[in-house]
């Protein structure tokens, strides 16, 4: 059966969706969840591509954080820059007329934004 369709036909005998759920039907509700949990792990012990994906993507996530860091650190070193720059001649934008370089928040949006 789909995980709704029995989501939905334990809420409506249990009467969990009236403001009196006791506190079992509660429980119920949770140990439910914790079943779609284990039927997650034997889907995934049973396709270990899958497994192997997963890891994959885990073990990249470190150098991906690592590189979106080093990232934000050069933005960060643009726009203090930039903004020290621009301190006694003010950068006007041609379409406001705003000075885009007048905070470091506000250059390093820029930056951001129109640098892509």
């Amino acid at each position: 059966l789909e995980t709704w369709v029995v989501t939905t036909f334990i809420l409506i005998t249990t009467g969990a969706g009236s403001s009196g759920a006791s506190p079992v039907n509660a429980s119920i509700l949770r140990l439910f969840r914790l079943l779609r949990l284990s039927r997650l792990a034997r889907m995934l012990r049973s396709m270990p591509e899958l497994m192997i994906l997963i890891k994959g993507m885990v073990s990249a996530s470190r150098s991906v954080f690592f590189t979106l860091l080093l990232l934000f650190v050069l933005l960060y070193i643009f726009a203090i820059a930039l903004t020290q720059l621009s301190a006694g001649n003010p950068v006007i934008s041609s379409e406001t007329g705003v000075n885009i370089f007048k905070t470091i928040p506000h250059s390093m949006y820029y930056l951001l934004i129109s640098g892509v």
